[in-house]
């Protein structure tokens, strides 16, 4: 069984899917993937490598991970990013 999934022009992961060895028919949009890669649909592939989905509009990829605009504290508190004001908000 092979494990794919289906990635639109913009690099977007669209489609998961388990085919036979026999796979002949499925197009160069469907790319190889292992269980240990980070595929969800609504995720996205970039240079060999597949990201989970973006957690905020805010957020950019730095180094292969989706980083907040502002670093959060550290201070061994618990936060969650609050996008409305692009603040770490202790919980």
């Amino acid at each position: 069984m092979n494990k794919k999934a289906e990635i639109d022009n913009n690099g977007n992961v669209i489609n998961i899917g388990v085919f036979d060895s026999d796979d002949s028919e499925i197009n160069s949009n469907w790319i190889p993937y292992e269980d240990e890669d980070c595929v969800f649909i609504g995720g996205s592939y970039f240079e060999g490598v597949f990201y989970p989905p973006k957690p905020f509009p805010s957020w950019s990829q730095i180094n292969g991970k989706w980083t907040a605009p502002k670093s959060k504290p550290d201070d061994n508190l618990s936060y969650d990013w609050n996008e409305e004001t692009q603040e770490w908000e202790s919980l």
